[in-house]
């Protein structure tokens, strides 16, 4: 980076945001930090050089102010990666037929995942036009298929590719690209054991690179993919103008 650049990640305490956040502070970036776990978030900024903002990406009003102080205290982010999210059961619990799952349950993903993307582009995206740069929001392989063992986790993924591609095309030509990031499984405290298999997980490090990849030279609309052991790709949309 031949500037010093901001970048705001929510979801930025653990996992995928962290190494995400740790990623773009070597880079060079000054790096805000988003999240609801302080302890985290507070010790993370620090070892970076960053800056916590304690938000709670489903109150709309969290989030612009966090972005405010962000803007106040670090400039008008260059980078933004909305990743934030949690499945409908925390770890370590029996996941629920859909018939099961509380309107509270259902309310809550919904609220993490999808209104919590929502409500970032809403707020970053007219601060961010005047510098440009980009907004890399996290989705999720089973975006493109299905996911049985919680299918609102699906349901909020495949919203957010339809979203992303939806936006940016809106925005085609503009300063700020939108893209979206699907990862495989990562090791991070949202994966269920049973999906813990050496073979097909991968480190949160590798994960960012591609994030961080997507951030600085990503295209506007694309949505790529990164399977553990595999080269990521990007995933085209169906063409329905046939």
């Amino acid at each position: 980076m031949s500037e010093q650049n901001i970048a705001l990640i929510t979801g930025g305490a653990t996992g995928i945001g962290a190494a995400t956040a740790q990623l773009l502070s070597q880079q060079g970036a000054r790096v805000a930090i988003l999240d609801v776990n302080e302890s985290q978030g507070e010790a993370l900024a620090a070892d970076i050089g960053g800056r916590f903002y304690h938000c709670n990406v489903t109150d709309f009003e969290s989030v612009t102010a966090a972005v405010a102080q962000c803007r106040h205290d670090l400039g008008t982010p260059t980078y933004a990666h909305l990743n934030a999210g949690i499945m409908t059961v925390p770890t370590g619990s029996d996941f629920l037929a859909i018939e099961t799952v509380s309107v509270e349950q259902y309310q809550r993903i919904v609220g993490v995942n999808l209104n919590g993307v929502f409500y970032g582009v809403k707020a970053l995206l007219p601060e961010m036009r005047a510098r440009g740069g980009a907004i890399t929001i996290t989705a999720s392989v089973a975006a493109f298929g299905s996911l049985p063992i919680d299918p609102m986790y699906s349901a909020t993924k495949h919203a957010l590719i339809g979203f992303a591609r939806s936006v940016a095309g809106a925005n085609e030509g503009g300063p700020v690209r939108i893209n979206v990031i699907c990862p495989g499984v990562v090791d991070t405290a949202i994966v269920p054991d049973a999906f813990r298999d050496p073979a097909t997980i991968m480190p949160a490090s590798e994960l960012a690179a591609e994030v961080v990849d997507l951030l600085t030279q990503g295209k506007n609309g694309e949505v790529r993919a990164k399977i553990a052991g595999r080269a990521a790709f990007e995933v085209p949309p169906i063409d329905v103008s046939a």
